[in-house]
């Protein structure tokens, strides 16, 4: 499977996006202690001063926003924490999903299916409305007030983003481990004495692997999804400092914050907000690559051409002349 995701092209484009980001945004935290350029006048090529937001020109490759910041530089702070966070949150959600999808594969299916269609009445309400109304009130808070330790606050959301989620994944996970069991070759293996935990180790696992591959990447682009949704709603990851004049900042200056604070100057300074959406719909489109990867190759490994060998080297034939002689009957008269 491995062999088959790597030959890939857009499995390494997408990779060498994600890690790039990653490797630049904690590089800039190590060395310049997370600052970002910020320069509030700057001359013209007319020797006119001119105010910030500055528009893309070679001392704002990307161009800057109202106060000033380098937008590409703000971009590459906040990488860490889109990318970093939206991938621990999703591995938590695998690993409880995965802890629990064990218990409950050995719940007699009469309470299972109890316990099933209690949680699916949960799953039609949408998770970020959900997730919207319990972390306002820890995460928006208002300039000069005295608010949470930022630990507690970032830890809070990831507890947060991450329960609401494992009861859905629990259940996936016990329906696939389930029909995993009921396969034949499963069936012979404990037919010759097998024990669970052999099968689970020697054939369960091997095949639950990729789907849970699969499922890693599902995730992580709706995790992403939903810090967007927050972010626009003004809830930032992090938190969400809310200044006397109405305006708004960011603690982390996440992507998905920078959304919901330049949304709204897209009619009069467009590159302002196109820039996070940009390299948000370039992770967006990097992880999918990754997640079709991960797919092509399950599905390839799954199908294993059976080659058939027509070489005359592996077939020996001993060729035999057989003569029949009749008898030779002497009658004398």
């Amino acid at each position: 499977m491995w062999g088959v995701f790597f030959k890939q092209k857009k499995v390494w484009v997408g990779l060498i996006f994600l890690i790039t980001l990653v490797t630049l945004s904690i590089g800039n935290t190590l060395v310049n202690d997370g600052e970002i350029k910020r320069v509030s006048f700057l001359y013209d090529d007319k020797g006119q001063l001119m105010g910030a937001p500055f528009p893309p020109s070679t001392e704002f490759l990307l161009g800057s926003d109202r106060k000033g910041y380098d937008l590409l530089h703000l971009v590459i702070e906040g990488a860490k924490w889109t990318i970093g966070v939206g991938v621990l949150i999703t591995v938590l959600r695998i690993v409880l999903g995965l802890i629990f999808s064990i218990i409950l594969e050995r719940v007699p299916s009469k309470f299972y299916k109890v316990i099933e269609a209690f949680f699916d009445s949960f799953s039609v309400v949408p998770l970020t409305m959900i997730a919207y109304f319990v972390l306002q009130h820890v995460l928006v808070f208002a300039n000069g007030s005295t608010p949470d330790p930022f630990h507690e606050r970032v830890g809070f959301e990831i507890i947060i983003l991450t329960l609401f989620a494992v009861p859905t994944i629990s259940f996936y996970l016990t329906n696939e481990i389930k029909l995993l069991f009921k396969n034949e070759f499963v069936g012979a293996a404990r037919v010759l004495g097998g024990q669970k935990s052999h099968i689970i180790k020697k054939h369960i696992a091997p095949h639950l692997f990729p789907i849970i591959l699969i499922l890693f990447m599902q995730q992580f682009i709706q995790v992403l999804f939903i810090l967007v949704h927050l972010g626009v709603l003004k809830v930032f990851f992090g938190g969400t400092i809310v200044f006397f004049d109405g305006d708004i900042d960011s603690v982390s200056h996440e992507w998905t914050g920078l959304l919901g604070m330049y949304y709204l100057s897209f009619t009069t300074h467009p590159w302002i907000p196109l820039v996070p959406m940009i390299f948000f719909t370039l992770t967006i489109v990097s992880s999918n690559f990754i997640l079709s990867g991960i797919k092509n190759s399950y599905e390839q490994s799954r199908i294993k051409p059976i080659k058939k060998d027509t070489s005359t080297n592996n077939i020996k034939q001993s060729k035999r002349d057989f003569s029949f002689r009749p008898n030779k009957i002497n009658i004398t008269k």
